[in-house]
């Protein structure tokens, strides 16, 4: 199960891999025309770990401080100024000069696989082009993929003293693009204590630098202040804080700074309320200091506010810079485990699915999870149905063998074998659901309206009532395939020399039927079981839409594959092969059970 299990990973993150386009972006649009769409965008894609390598990770093992300059150097300048640089380029390309800068720069170019890159630096009227493919387009994206890998020659470039204002300055944007939102602000939703001290460490070092401008506050202020801060810490919603919060004036920061930063409850104080006290406290302050860590320049910045950021970059990154330099087994270990495979096949043997690449983007197993209790309950019944219904009929067809009642029930079977679901579903939407004929069933969902307000046996009924005809539409063509399966495995064991002798020696016929025919004939059937957990999992499409009920497997899985959901397509994948995989362990389980004489024992142990 195991190798098994391996293949369909591998298998899967291929044709993932091969589906044309990204996804991401597919979803976003234009990504880079808006910022906020763009770190959106960026969030996503290393969340889902997109940003790494396929299989194996060689950045540890690399050096990038080269092509981070080269990349700084183009994301300090405006098109205008690269544009005037590109006549040097060109030069430099054509003489293969090795000492000009341009010709340093080419090696980083080429490797952007910008299409028909020489033609645009040999041609003087194209420079204005490419010029914006390499600062908006390429470099940008680029300094996105690297991602981590190029933090330290960034950093050690906004250290150098000898560096250019403008590389400084491309420096930190190209920080902005390999890292997104560096510093915590406010408490993620649901707030955790683990956020603590994330958030409470970024408030100090803004404080640090900024109580001098704040003076005390007036006591009867500081006691509307308790008030209102006890208020919502009793009752707060991460999900609707900031609807919640009060009218505050700059001037009320110190207060929360206070509460933010106390590190125990002040007496009466429950340890919840206390941590609700510090939750709202960090969402005031950022409502009311939208910056207050400055993480990027505009180009024209001077170098004050050059140097000011460029703090800010290594106040973040001193605490972390050991994780940007692992030791040699890690990185050995790194260069097959970080990679986007790696990371899907840890998240699938650990099932931590991680989260949906579409909006909500809640966690892929509460997804899977609500999907199942909609699908599930009817995919079951529908089981039943094909197997309480589907046996008896093939049992009585081969008693019955030639007879009328063998004859009739065959061609009603065949009949039913040759309508597929969409068109029974939409006969019985016709006929019985929108009143031309007849209006006995509901058309769409799975309840009426308020359903939810009633007594657990009229529920039962309503879903009863709701989930009649897609049941039924489910299980016509699988009941009809059960039923000549079980008539053929019937008439199978009927021929056999035992079913002969016992019918000679006068045993009788519901005994022959029932005891010597049906156990035998059982093997196909238990053989189609294996079947019917996949198909449980999978859900039904069409029945889906036709009846109009949302949220289930099926319509989930359409949506995923649509949508590029990578995330659920794999846990999708995955736990299918795993049931799959316990419904054949399953039947072969219960082949012993129905014949005695399959063992699992190997005939040398005997």
């Amino acid at each position: 199960m195991i190798p098994t299990l391996f293949g369909v990973t591998v298998v899967s993150f291929v044709v993932m891999q091969l589906a044309p386009g990204d996804p991401l972006m597919n979803r976003m649009g234009a990504a880079g025309q808006s910022t906020q769409t763009r770190d959106a965008y960026l969030i996503q894609k290393r969340d889902l770990k997109l940003d790494k390598p396929l299989l194996l990770n060689d950045h540890y093992f690399r050096d990038h401080t080269a092509e981070v300059s080269v990349a700084a150097h183009y994301l300090g300048l405006t098109v205008e100024e690269i544009q005037a640089e590109l006549p040097a380029l060109a030069a430099a390309t054509a003489t293969g000069s090795a000492d000009s800068p341009a010709v340093k720069r080419l090696p980083l170019i080429r490797s952007l696989n910008i299409p028909d890159l020489d033609d645009l630096v040999a041609s003087p009227v194209k420079h204005q082009e490419l010029a914006v493919v390499l600062n908006r387009q390429a470099i940008p994206v680029y300094c996105e993929n690297l991602g981590v890998h190029g933090v330290p020659a960034a950093i050690g470039l906004l250290q150098r003293q000898d560096a250019a204002r403008s590389d400084r300055i491309g420096a930190i944007r190209c920080l902005n693009r390999m890292i997104t939102s560096p510093f915590v602000f406010t408490f993620s939703t649901p707030a955790k204590p683990e956020d603590v001290p994330a958030v409470v460490s970024v408030w100090k070092i803004w404080w640090d630098r900024n109580k001098d401008q704040f003076g005390p506050i007036d006591p009867d202020r500081k006691a509307i202040l308790e008030e209102q801060l006890t208020k919502m810490a009793n009752d707060v919603d991460s999900d609707k804080l900031y609807d919640q919060l009060q009218e505050y004036d700059r001037d009320d920061m110190p207060f929360f700074i206070d509460r933010l930063f106390a590190e125990t409850p002040s007496t009466g104080t429950s340890p919840e309320a206390w941590f609700n006290s510090r939750v709202v406290s960090a969402a005031v302050l950022k409502l009311y200091i939208s910056e207050p860590l400055k993480i990027d320049v505009p180009l024209e910045a001077g170098n004050e506010e050059v140097d000011e950021v460029a703090v800010n970059w290594q106040t973040w990154y001193a605490p972390r810079e050991q994780e940007f330099h692992p030791a040699g087994p890690k990185r050995l270990l790194w260069l097959f485990t970080d990679t986007q495979y790696g990371h899907m096949v840890w998240r699938l043997a650990t099932f931590n699915f991680g989260r949906a690449a579409l909006p909500p983007r809640e966690p892929v197993s509460e997804k899977l999870w609500n999907a199942f209790t909609v699908s599930g309950p009817l995919m079951l019944m529908s089981q039943l149905v094909i197997y309480l219904v589907a046996v008896p009929i093939g049992v009585i067809c081969a008693v019955n063998r030639g007879r009328i009642i063998d004859r009739g029930l065959t061609t009603v079977l065949l009949f039913l074998y040759s309508v597929p679901p969409y068109v029974a579903g939409m006969l019985m939407l016709l006929l019985l659901c929108y009143g031309e004929y007849f209006k006995l069933f509901p058309m769409l969902g799975l309840h009426s309206a308020g359903a939810e307000n009633l007594p657990l046996l009229r529920w039962i009924g309503d879903y009863l009532w709701h989930a009649a005809l897609p049941l039924t539409c489910l299980s016509l063509f699988s009941l009809a395939t059960m039923a000549m399966y079980s008539r053929s495995s019937m008439l199978d064991v009927f021929n056999q020399d035992y079913i002969r002798t016992a019918r000679a020696k006068g045993v009788r016929e519901s005994l022959v039927v029932f005891k010597h025919a049906f156990r035998n004939s059982l093997i196909p059937i238990i053989t189609l079981f294996a079947n019917a957990l996949p198909a449980m999992l999978g859900g039904s499409v069409v029945v889906e839409v036709m009846f109009g009920i949302n949220g289930g497997m099926g319509f989930m899985s359409w949506n995923s594959i649509e949508q590029k959901d990578f995330p659920t397509l794999m846990a999708l994948l995955y736990v299918d092969a795993i049931v799959v995989m316990g419904s054949i362990l399953l039947s072969d389980l219960l082949y012993v059970v129905a014949d005695p004489r399959i063992t699992f024992t190997s005939r040398e142990s005997t």
